[in-house]
């Protein structure tokens, strides 16, 4: 296996993402008062995509032990047919890892960004677009995945070791 590809981390910014999906906070999108004028609601601009026809959407509830950076990257995983949310329910930071892909269909190495979302963000991956599995960085950490359920689970599911792992390092310790 080579040597490692570093790569520092930034904030996580809805500008900055944007070649890999959407960023989610409150204070986003369109809002309406609700619950007799105790909250208010925003709608996310975006939705969930599917590439066919989709059998019903899956919640998913997932607990991530925190990990430490720096974090070596060395399988991503895509959803060719489905775009993926996950909104943080527990915990403080956590690792958003993206690469787009390359003309072979797997993670160009050239396009990978690491972002650090707060507990306030939640993300939408975009459909094709490579990524690291949760990685929860300061405690332990619950998130709620959503995304559509594809009649073959199989086809919207790949899963790749990289031959040269990312190591995505602080971006103060990087500089």
């Amino acid at each position: 296996m080579s040597a490692a590809r570093i790569i520092p981390t930034v904030p996580l910014t809805g500008d900055a993402f944007v070649p890999f999906g959407t960023v989610l906070s409150a204070g986003m999108g369109r809002s309406s008062l609700v619950n007799d004028g105790r909250g208010i609601r925003y709608d996310a601009e975006h939705g969930l995509g599917f590439a066919g026809e989709p059998l019903p959407p899956v919640l998913a509830l997932y607990r991530i032990r925190p990990s430490q950076l720096p974090f070596a990257v060395t399988a991503m995983e895509q959803h060719p047919l489905s775009s993926q949310t996950f909104v943080p329910m527990t915990g403080g930071r956590f690792l958003v890892v993206a690469a787009l892909a390359n003309d072979g269909g797997e993670p160009d190495p050239e396009t990978a960004r690491a972002f650090i979302a707060g507990p306030d963000q939640a993300i939408t991956y975009a459909g094709g677009v490579w990524h690291c599995p949760l990685v929860a960085l300061d405690e332990t950490a619950d998130f709620a995945m959503m995304m559509w359920r594809a009649p073959d689970p199989d086809a919207d599911c790949r899963v790749v070791s990289l031959s040269v792992p990312l190591l995505v390092a602080d971006h103060a310790a990087a500089i």
